[in-house]
């Protein structure tokens, strides 16, 4: 019974990650013209009526750098739910696959924080990739010694 509760919510995890990647190739698309729209909405805490068109290109820059490391990061999280699926948790390539998934988040959190020069609010969802990226490198450094643990007891068997 556990093996097939575990099984199903790997496959729905698997499922959540390639409709996560079918809607960041979307978003591939729509990036501009969501940003533009993002960009010209006014709102009482941000002050984007002097966004030039240097600025614009920034965030442009910026929005495709965000999506393409969540586009990394959800590659790496498929690989590892791959490797769950066939029981190779404890592997220098699932500590690999946290550890790619963890770095995307910092990086995600270093780019969120420039967009928190035009988008205060974003400085809130920096500060939730920055917590993401310390606890998923918790977890790496936890799976990397737990596969050393079980490499060790591996060759002494």
């Amino acid at each position: 019974m556990v093996s097939r509760h575990k099984n199903i919510s790997t496959l729905f995890s698997i499922a959540i990650a390639l409709a996560l990647m079918a809607i960041c190739i979307a978003g591939l698309f729509i990036l501009p013209e969501l940003t533009d729209k993002l960009i010209d909405t006014r709102d009482v805490i941000g002050d984007r009526n002097n966004v030039g068109p240097a600025q614009r290109s920034f965030i442009h820059v910026l929005a495709y750098v965000l999506l393409l490391l969540i586009m990394a990061a959800d590659g790496f999280l498929f690989v590892l739910l791959r490797r769950v699926r066939a029981g190779l948790v404890f592997t220098a390539k699932s500590v690999i696959c946290i550890r790619g998934v963890s770095w995307c988040c910092l990086l995600m959190c270093f780019a969120t924080c420039l967009l928190g020069i035009y988008f205060q609010l974003a400085f809130f969802v920096a500060f939730g990739l920055l917590f993401l990226g310390v606890c998923l490198r918790i977890v790496k450094s936890t799976i990397e010694e737990a596969t050393e643990i079980k490499s060790e007891n591996d060759l002494t068997v």
